[in-house]
């Protein structure tokens, strides 16, 4: 009897180590599967934000002024060196005494000169945002010596000299008209100590930020020590505000610019985990079901259209073209979005993918038919665009001559229409200036022009670096 119990209750033990590992295993597939809906989310998220930048700079280039600061090369802005820039010509000085200290000594030595320049760019910061009502202004911390040494690897093959943002600020102007407003009075009030304009990602013959980000940087010399200011426009800026750089990180991190669509990011996953995490996706929608789904719950809406992914790549269209109908009505009822909206477009067009499976040929052409007309809609604004800064050179007749009567190459006609739309575009920058920047005029007699200081007109463009620092503002 002894040996009965015995054996049964070791029986009993191995019965529930067996469980327990069970158990165990299946927390941490749920664990896995979790984290891996989480980071497909974000990848949703990502480019969605970098679609509403996209959207925000094709709107920016219809601005009247954008070919006067198309033709802008900044100041000491190294251009086709790259992305990665480590021939970067704007460093730090080097002082002989670095010669003797590690590179930890030399990160501290760096960050100490920020300190003791940084009450200095504060001043120059308060008084550009007095001087044209910013929308936002801020001093970002000090970089931190572990953060500096990071960087220098990451970015200039271990340089520190080239790190010009231990000492940083940002500003945010409302439109482009401020920025070349901007431009002008740092020349006026402070040009002998500009080191660099940097104006490449605003170029539309030059890629944005990892991440779709667009905005100018002006590094100055305060007491011996390169800072920087970022100059961020304000349509830009409210697309993630305060996250931007969390945005950009994540970009560069995940290499997100290396595909157009967020779904792509399931390809690879077997069956079985695709299931897993439609089961995962349900749970984080459990609470909000969709037909009661309202078009302000962005974060339920986000989670959602992430779905329609794992159904698409599933083979479960029916599920998906529910969802996306849903969503479509959302965001057409969305005041802040409307029928007409790229996000609303998408929408439609992975819905005209989803109904020509379905075999719903006819309602699958009449999106089509949608899509065609949004294209031509936004052919339209740009002809508009275009005719209004026409209309500009008409009001120089001679200028307008000189055009038309010099057809023999094409390459020619484009050379001079892109002068006359510089030209037509600066003047109307003029204008502006004048209504909205008068105050401006107080320092123009002591320059020779805003393009022969700060910038110059060019056809050359640059790549862009990225502030990319955990403790970046």
């Amino acid at each position: 009897m002894y040996y009965n119990i015995e054996k049964n209750s070791e029986h009993k033990d191995e019965q529930q180590i067996f469980e327990e590992e069970a158990l165990e295993s299946i927390a941490k597939r749920r664990a896995v599967i979790k984290d891996s809906w989480d980071f497909y989310r974000m990848i949703c998220s990502l480019l969605r934000d970098r679609r509403k930048y996209s959207e925000v700079f094709r709107k920016l280039q219809l601005d009247t002024v954008y070919p006067y600061l198309q033709s802008m090369t900044g100041l000491n802005d190294p251009g086709d060196a790259g992305y990665e820039n480590t021939e970067k010509e704007v460093i730090q000085k080097d002082f002989d005494r670095y010669q003797q200290m590690t590179r930890t000594q030399v990160a501290e030595d760096l960050t100490k000169q920020a300190e003791k320049a940084l009450p200095s760019l504060v001043e120059i910061c308060k008084a550009l945002a007095g001087s044209l009502g910013m929308e936002e202004v801020g001093i970002g911390p000090i970089k931190e010596t572990q953060a500096a040494l990071k960087k220098a690897e990451r970015k200039y093959d271990g340089d520190l000299l080239k790190i010009t943002d231990f000492c940083r600020a940002l500003l945010v102007v409302k439109d482009l008209p401020s920025l070349l407003a901007l431009l002008e009075l740092a020349r006026d009030s402070f040009g002998p100590l500009i080191r660099r304009v940097k104006l490449s990602s605003l170029k539309s013959d030059h890629k944005p930020l990892p991440g779709g980000y667009r905005h100018c940087i002006i590094n100055l010399e305060l007491k011996e020590h390169i800072c920087e200011i970022q100059v961020h426009l304000w349509p830009m800026w409210l697309v993630c505000g305060v996250d931007g750089f969390r945005h950009y990180r994540h970009c560069v991190e995940y290499n997100t610019d290396s595909f157009e669509n967020a779904f792509d990011a399931l390809e690879g996953l077997d069956r079985k985990t695709m299931a897993e995490l439609i089961v995962m996706a349900e749970e984080a929608v459990a609470e909000t079901p969709l037909e009661s789904l309202e078009w302000f719950q962005e974060k339920f809406i986000l989670d959602y259209f992430a779905e329609v992914g794992l159904f698409m790549k599933h083979g479960i269209y029916v599920w998906a073209e529910t969802t996306l109908r849903q969503l479509v009505r959302l965001r057409t009822e969305s005041p802040d979005i409307g029928p007409d909206h790229h996000e609303t477009i998408l929408l439609y067009t992975y819905l005209e993918d989803v109904l020509s499976i379905g075999g719903k040929d006819q309602e699958a052409k009449e999106i089509r038919a949608r899509i065609k007309d949004h294209d031509k809609r936004l052919k339209s604004e740009k002809d508009e665009a275009e005719k209004s800064m026409w209309d500009l050179m008409m009001a120089a007749p001679t200028d307008a001559i000189d055009m038309i009567m010099d057809p023999n190459k094409k390459e020619r006609e484009e050379e001079e229409k892109l002068k006359k739309e510089v030209k037509a575009s600066k003047k109307q920058w003029r204008a502006i200036r004048k209504q909205r920047f008068s105050f401006l005029d107080t320092n123009a007699s002591a320059t020779n022009g805003m393009e022969n200081t700060v910038i110059s007109v060019d056809s050359a463009g640059i790549d862009e670096k990225k502030i990319d620092d955990e403790n970046k503002i």
